[in-house]
């Protein structure tokens, strides 16, 4: 005769036969579900970064062509003379007759001056004189700082005597020349050999000075050239042709 099974034995292969199936399926669904996962963060961490968005500037993007995808061609630009081309003398306006003086009337000029060539000395009414000591005509070859190289220079050396009794102060004489009819304003040139008046001339004094200005070599014949002293005597003027 067979024994029964004992209770504790019925209830052990009653959990085998069912709860062990059950927790198979539930282990191969958490184990397909990370597997799934890993795929997708895999393929997170390959994918290359965001590009940021780029900063807009003030410049705005270049228009396109309508005739094409090539550029327009550049006009020509003007050429400038050649250095063997000397250029032409500069000009003015025609130079004022009377310097106006900061400070000073017009009614203060009352010593007269009277007329001169480049050959005799202009004489003031109270003795003092100036005159053209020499007169050359060159190129000028650019020698100083702010000198025009290749202009016709006209240089002039000119000599003051302060035949008066008084002290003259020079620090504002203004000199200045024309050529031609009409008169045109002869541009001044600097170079290394200008010398100004300036300081103050005692009487019975002498100063010299040199003065250049672009007048051509064949305009030499209609010169004129002005001392103006101060703003208490007229310029002394030289008309006529230039001796150099």
């Amino acid at each position: 005769m067979t024994r029964p099974d004992a209770p504790g034995g019925s209830r052990r292969d009653l959990l085998l036969r069912r709860v062990l199936p059950a927790l198979a399926i539930v282990a191969a669904v958490v184990l397909a579900v990370v597997l799934t996962r890993g795929g997708d963060d895999d393929g997170d961490t390959g994918a290359a970064p965001a590009t940021p968005a780029a900063t807009s500037t003030s410049e705005a993007p270049a228009a396109a062509d309508p005739a094409g995808d090539e550029p327009a061609e550049e006009e020509p630009t003007e050429e400038e003379p050649t250095a063997t081309e000397p250029p032409a003398p500069s000009t003015q306006l025609p130079a004022a007759p009377v310097v106006a003086r900061e400070g000073v009337d017009g009614s203060a000029r009352t010593v007269a001056v009277g007329p001169a060539d480049f050959a005799a000395p202009a004489q003031w009414s109270d003795g003092a004189s100036v005159r053209v000591v020499e007169a050359r005509q060159q190129v000028s070859s650019g020698d100083g700082p702010g000198a025009l190289a290749g202009q016709p220079q006209t240089v002039l050396r000119l000599e003051l005597v302060n035949g008066s009794g008084a002290p003259l102060v020079l620090d504002a004489v203004v000199v200045q020349a024309t050529y031609g009819d009409p008169a045109a304003q002869a541009t001044p040139l600097y170079d290394r050999e200008t010398v100004d008046f300036a300081g103050t001339l005692a009487p019975g004094q002498t100063a010299t000075a040199v003065y250049s200005f672009a007048v051509p070599a064949d305009r030499l014949d209609a010169v004129t050239v002005s001392v103006d002293v101060d703003g208490y005597r007229f310029p002394a003027v030289f008309s006529g042709a230039v001796p150099a």
